[in-house]
């Protein structure tokens, strides 16, 4: 058996009293101390034991960037898919599904369900894998699976209502799993964030055109099948270098969550508000590609108009980000909120050919990436939810269909684009409402036990929110 290994410290002594008599020693002590003893180059083998573990550095080596590329690819992956989901809605109300189906009215529900419930169950998951830390890495991999399952189920599905479980609900509870441990992860780096969430600005680029070629050119099941291999493909070699740098053994963990907000007026104002905002903030990205086709544009009209929306995320991350360090969070909430309603009452309601349809992306994608916030999660993706049975009503029953021009007249969308802009308006009342009745929200809430992260994946600045003066 061999030995432990050894390290040999030499010692030196100094004296470290220029004078003693100032620290209150006699002058036995104060010479024992001042001369040279026969230890001062003893050396002393310090024993190490075998279990010592060499941790990679921090934020530079192989293992950092290895970790950072398939978090990035992961991050890509897991929400694209959600976020170019017009694309696949306007397939199937066009192509796969009569227009008489009775389950017709299900698929908008679909795309709501497939990012809503990843957030609603981030509240969840996420206090659970911080609490049993040495899971991590089996939650993700069983998320990889059910990724990947949902898809395969999708293409085999034959019905709306098959979607709504395959493509809804197990890809996003696979999505959940797969992405939240690893995103945790990211709690140990310091650089990586703004890298790691370009991820999703580029997927929702890449993916709805990819998307709109797949299914014209092979159908919905032959699409799928493709995606879920994709999917697969890329997930698994990424999977084995997103783990921790630190062992899951010496993860420590996070005292109980104090819920004493709960019992604030104004956090509740806040959370309904961030509910109504979710109601409308997705909207415009499940209906543009639609929305395109009944313009009667061309095919990839409505692909490019959800890709540009996605594209312009990033730089409105970006700009709102920096106004949060600097700025009331209410008036950056505020200036996203008025800005998406703006775009969506005067643009979109206007719009009837493809320039002003592409101008009003842009704009939506910029002011709108800045609204969600992560501490406020559930709120977010319940909105998001309900938002799909709500706007197929809206969808049905227009007052404007054929009465007025441009957008609000199309079809069922005046209702829609209405409650959408109107939405908008509404939340950012709400939110400003604790400004001008001087209140302000104190809530300390650890990162661990709250999901604090936004639909891009950006992380709050602080674990303490602060809304006030």
């Amino acid at each position: 058996m061999s030995s432990s290994p050894s390290v040999e410290i030499a010692l030196q002594t100094t004296t470290p009293y220029a004078n003693s008599n100032e620290q209150g020693l006699d002058s036995n002590a104060a010479s024992a101390i001042s001369e040279p003893s026969n230890w001062d180059h003893t050396l002393i083998e310090a024993k190490v034991p075998n279990t010592a573990v060499s941790l990679p550095p921090v934020d530079t080596g192989f293992d950092a960037y290895a970790y950072l590329a398939s978090a990035w690819i992961l991050e890509l992956l897991v929400w694209s898919f959600p976020f170019s989901y017009g694309v696949f809605l306007n397939y199937y109300t066009t192509v796969l599904f009569a227009p008489d189906d009775p389950q017709l009215n299900l698929l908008p529900v679909v795309g709501t369900l497939s990012s809503g419930i990843i957030y609603i169950a981030s509240v969840v998951i996420l206090p659970l894998i911080i609490q049993y830390p040495g899971h991590m890495r089996r939650v993700s991999f069983a998320g990889l699976l059910l990724c990947v399952l949902g898809l395969v189920g999708a293409g085999f599905s034959t019905r709306p209502a098959h979607l709504v479980v395959t493509q809804g609900v197990i890809y996003s509870i696979g999505g959940n799993l797969l992405y939240f441990p690893v995103l945790t992860y990211l709690m140990e780096s310091r650089k990586a964030n703004g890298i790691l969430f370009t991820g999703t600005g580029l997927g929702g680029v890449v993916v709805p055109f990819m998307t709109e070629v797949l299914l014209r050119r092979y159908g919905h099941k032959m699409t799928f099948f493709i995606l879920a291999a994709i999917f697969g493909g890329l997930s698994l070699p990424a999977f084995v270098y997103a783990k921790p740098r630190l062992p899951a053994a010496q993860a420590s963990t996070t005292a109980p969550l104090d819920k004493s907000f709960l019992n604030n007026q104004v956090f509740w104002v806040f959370f309904i508000s961030n509910t109504v905002q979710a109601f409308a903030n997705f909207l415009p990205g499940i209906y543009l590609p639609s929305f395109a086709n009944d313009l009667k544009l061309s095919t990839t009209s409505g692909a490019l108009a959800l890709a540009l929306m996605n594209a312009t995320s990033v730089p409105g991350l970006i700009i709102t980000g920096g106004m949060s360090d600097k700025l009331d969070l209410r008036l950056v909430i505020s200036f996203s909120t008025i800005g998406s309603a703006l775009a969506i009452l005067l643009v979109w309601g206007f719009t009837a050919k493809l320039a002003p349809l592409l101008f009003f992306a842009c704009l939506y994608g910029f002011f709108s990436s800045g609204i969600l916030m992560g501490l406020f999660a559930s709120s977010r993706g319940l909105g998001n939810v309900l938002s799909g049975p709500l706007s197929t009503g809206l969808m049905r029953h227009s007052p404007f269909y054929d009465s007025v021009k441009y957008g609000y007249g199309i079809k069922g969308y005046g209702s829609l684009i209405l409650f959408a802009g109107l939405g908008m308006l509404a939340s950012t009342a709400a939110i400003t409402y604790p400004y001008f009745m001087g209140k302000t929200i104190d809530i300390d809430v650890p990162l661990t036990a709250v999901s604090q992260f936004t639909r891009r994946g950006i992380r709050e600045r602080s674990s303490l929110v602060q809304l006030g003066n």
